[in-house]
């Protein structure tokens, strides 16, 4: 991933100035609807046992929204920063309570924060940008678990760090609106801690003991994420 990160920026040094510009516009303002293939969640990542260590849940097919604010800065390159809002559960039916197998909704939350540097390619024209580009990032994470009239909340749960690179298209409807397209690859792994809201669960009617230890859990966003959206041109 970095090897990919730094012959990215080889190329984007070796872009001339004379790429078209974006009609005169130096500063746009995106809203875009996303979608990543795949993602994991670990529910036992420090034990001691490898083989129970690497045992996930693949959240697959997410769907999230995004904003992003991009600068350019010369007539080749772009600035950005961007911020998304990713929300991914299932039911998890391997939670064990009292002897018994009950059912709950079990999954992640997770803002990413990102940097971007962009350049426009040669073979850009009036109607259509097209890009490349790469940066990193910080990634604020969650556990989100609902179990009968309990969920957990954050216990000190780390910020995660990444770099991602991007390629896309920009179609210049006119001078103040484009629609965009995008790929993007990123694969963060974050590092969660969580507690339950209560010791004491009501689940169908009758009351458990729950833990009040605060226990870990990560997440990893390792897919490929494809953008669709709205650009407003300034």
């Amino acid at each position: 991933m970095k090897r990919l990160f730094y012959i990215l920026i080889v190329m984007f040094a070796s872009v001339t100035s004379t790429l078209p510009q974006y009609n005169g516009k130096d500063f746009s303002v995106s809203v875009n609807y996303n979608y990543t293939t795949t993602s994991k969640l670990f529910l036992q990542p420090n034990t001691p046992d490898p083989l129970l260590r690497n045992i996930h849940e693949d959240l697959d097919a997410i769907y999230s929204y995004s904003a992003e604010a991009r600068y350019k800065i010369s007539e080749s390159m772009i600035v950005g920063l961007s911020a998304e809002y990713i929300k991914k559960t299932f039911t998890n039916t391997n939670f064990s309570l009292g002897g018994n197998r009950v059912r709950m909704n079990d999954g992640y939350k997770v803002i990413p924060l990102e940097f971007s540097l962009y350049y426009l390619l040669p073979f850009s024209t009036e109607y259509f940008k097209f890009f490349m580009g790469g940066g990193g990032g910080i990634y604020f994470a969650s556990h989100i678990r609902d179990l009968g009239d309990v969920h957990v909340q954050d216990d000190g749960s780390k910020v995660g760090y990444g770099i991602h690179v991007a390629v896309g298209m920009d179609y210049m409807v006119n001078q103040y609106l484009s629609i965009r397209g995008q790929m993007r690859f990123r694969d963060p792994e974050i590092d969660l801690k969580s507690k339950y809201s209560n010791s004491i669960v009501n689940y169908e009617g009758s009351p458990y003991l729950l833990s009040s230890k605060t226990f870990p859990s990560k997440v990893n966003i390792d897919g490929m994420t494809f953008t669709i959206g709205a650009v407003f041109n300034f």
